[in-house]
Formats: C-alpha cells, structure tokens, sequence
C-alpha cells in the first residue's frame, strides 16, 4: 500500500483526521498527572492543596481536572436529544 505524504507545512499533530476519538485511559491520566505535578510541585497553590487534602487525594483531584478537560471523556457528555 502506497504510504500517505504530508502536503502540508504543518505538523501532523495538528492535522484533524490525527485527533483522538477515545478519551484518555486511566494509564495516560497516570502520566498526565505525573507530569503535571512535577511541572507544579514548587508552586504555591500545589502546596496548599497538598496542605489541605494530603498529597494521594491532591495527586486525584489534579486527575479528575484533566479527566474533565477531555472533550472525549464521558463526564463531558451531553444527549442530542430528549432523554426517555
């Protein structure tokens, strides 16, 4: 099969037919999250929180945030329509 070129100057990421159907899985949240907060650990509102909920449940807050930030997660789902 004859391999697709890019035509365009920008970057594949960038390409709508490349954006993600699925939401993120628990794993990813994982990694986001890891990531976040080692990116936030020196801030001040990280250290607040960890002050006020203890580090495990600030570490599940900051999932829950970017769980809600996917569009493809389900606690972003509306009906189309009426509900039954």
């Amino acid at each position: 099969m004859k391999e697709k070129t890019q035509t365009s100057s920008e970057p594949s990421w960038l390409d709508p037919r490349n954006e993600r159907k699925t939401p993120f899985t628990d794993a990813e949240l994982d990694l986001l999250a890891d990531d976040f907060i080692a990116r936030m650990a020196d801030t001040q509102a990280w250290q607040d929180l960890v002050a006020d909920v203890g580090k495990q449940q600030a570490r599940e807050v900051v999932k829950q945030r970017l769980a809600a930030q996917d569009a493809n997660s389900l606690i972003n789902w509306q009906p189309d329509g009426p509900l039954h």
